[in-house]
């Protein structure tokens, strides 16, 4: 006779949650009461980290609302790559100075901005008093989710809180999948870095995880440390629509084409914008480092719908000593919306990106004469081959010289250093082609 068997459990055996919140002690006040453990988080600084016991593994966050932060979408970035692919349940913990009706709106629709409305079905709101839990009381019809203050049976609730359908997972409306992962990646190998350093004694002592042990052991360990740059080299075509962007960036990917093989970027003549958002292709071995093309939108195009998403975007692969621009223009075709047209991406953008531009012509086959004679002939692309110390270069797009490409490659600045292993070996490279 089969014997009797114990009915599977309703939730899964460890949970992650998120702590959000404004104030890092009522979020350390939190995450202590749901791992029972009184000193596991008590950090005043205001960065990412993460505990954990046989129940749950609770990650908590830096400030998300403090929209003046520079580094906001940074904090963002790790989050997401710290609690990778998804987690169970968020805890918006509210302090004391806000509790107003208006201001715990405010925290929850920048929320539902971040990550979607769909993160309501997986938020709770805690508050720090039954007087403020009063005056909220008609959001959690609103918005359809628990609204309450601590208590000791803490642990039992989120558990209770946790929908019983799947976790919640990341949509990457905002922030690329591509630049999660390589955080991730980089963040996985500073444990593995503070592992072999520090190794797992503080971790089996206190009875932590050995990530925990890590993060909590190593000194000043801090979302700006943690937010390693990846190895990759950007390459960031920018312009307007038509110049051939798309079509250079293609040129580029040809030239390593032997050696993988990559699908190309959609590239056709149109008025109108072909490429709608920022495009991405790696080439990992052609270099001798890995080099990410980066094909972006016109943003200032009329046509072009949330115009600000896309230059957020194209801002986590612009990174000043990470990157060169590539400002494509096509030769002969020299608009009235180009006049200025540097000075206004540096103002999207956000610093001098003139430091790192290549001014790109294109149709150098439509070339007639010298191209410093005829840059110097047209004062207004002159003056953008100026503010960029000169470095110009042409393309053909339309031909299958692949010098062309190592001849860019050359003018990138500091093209020695960051490229050793093509400078080490152009002749042989050039004898290849």
């Amino acid at each position: 006779m089969e014997q009797n068997r114990a009915p599977p459990p309703p939730y899964p055996e460890k949970l992650t949650i998120a702590l959000l919140g404004k104030k890092i002690d009522m979020k350390n006040m939190i995450g202590n009461m749901i791992l029972n453990e009184q000193d596991h988080f008590k950090s005043n600084s205001d960065n990412l980290a993460m505990g954990e016991n046989s129940s749950f593994c609770v990650i908590n966050t830096p400030d998300f609302f403090d929209t003046e932060c520079l580094s906001s979408d940074q904090r963002i970035i790790d989050f997401m790559a710290f609690s990778h692919p998804g987690l169970d349940l968020f805890i918006l913990v509210v302090d004391s100075e806000n509790t107003e009706e208006e201001k715990v709106f405010g925290q929850i629709t920048r929320l539902q901005d971040i990550f979607g409305e769909q993160i309501t079905s997986h938020l709770v709101v805690m508050l720090p008093n039954r007087e403020s839990l009063q005056a909220n009381d008609h959001l959690k019809e609103m918005f359809e989710m628990p609204i309450v203050v601590p208590t000791d049976n803490l642990p039992i609730q989120c558990r209770k809180w946790c929908p019983t359908r799947d976790s919640f997972v990341f949509e990457y409306k905002d922030y690329s999948q591509d630049v999660v992962l390589r955080r991730k990646a980089a963040f996985e190998k500073m444990r593995s870095n503070l592992e072999h350093n520090h190794g797992r004694e503080g971790a089996a002592a206190t009875g932590q995880s050995t990530l925990q042990g890590d993060f909590a052991t190593a000194p000043q360990i801090s979302t700006s440390i943690l937010a390693v740059q990846d190895s990759c080299f950007n390459i960031i075509f920018l312009g307007l629509t038509g110049t051939g962007k798309s079509s250079s960036a293609n040129t580029i990917l040809a030239y390593g084409k032997s050696k993988q093989e990559i699908t190309p970027f959609k590239s056709e003549a149109s008025s109108i914008p072909i490429t709608r958002c920022c495009d991405i292709r790696l080439m990992n071995k052609t270099f001798g480092l890995p080099v990410r093309l980066v094909d972006t939108p016109d943003f200032f195009h009329d046509d072009l719908r949330n115009p600000e998403v896309h230059i957020k975007e194209c801002r986590r692969y612009c990174q000043r000593g990470q990157c060169v621009v590539l400002l494509v223009i096509q030769l002969g075709r020299f608009t009235d919306e180009e006049t200025g047209i540097l000075q206004r991406l540096e103002k999207r953008l956000g610093w001098k990106i003139r430091e790192e531009t290549i001014l790109l012509l294109t149709h150098k086959d439509d070339l007639r004469e010298n191209l410093s004679q005829h840059v110097q002939k047209h004062p207004k692309l002159n003056e953008i081959a100026q503010m960029c110390s000169y470095r110009i270069h042409t393309f053909d797009n339309k031909t299958k010289d692949k010098r062309q490409v190592l001849e860019l490659f050359r003018k990138i600045p500091c093209y020695e250093n960051r490229f050793p292993k093509i400078a080490k070996k152009e002749e042989d490279i050039c004898m290849m082609c």
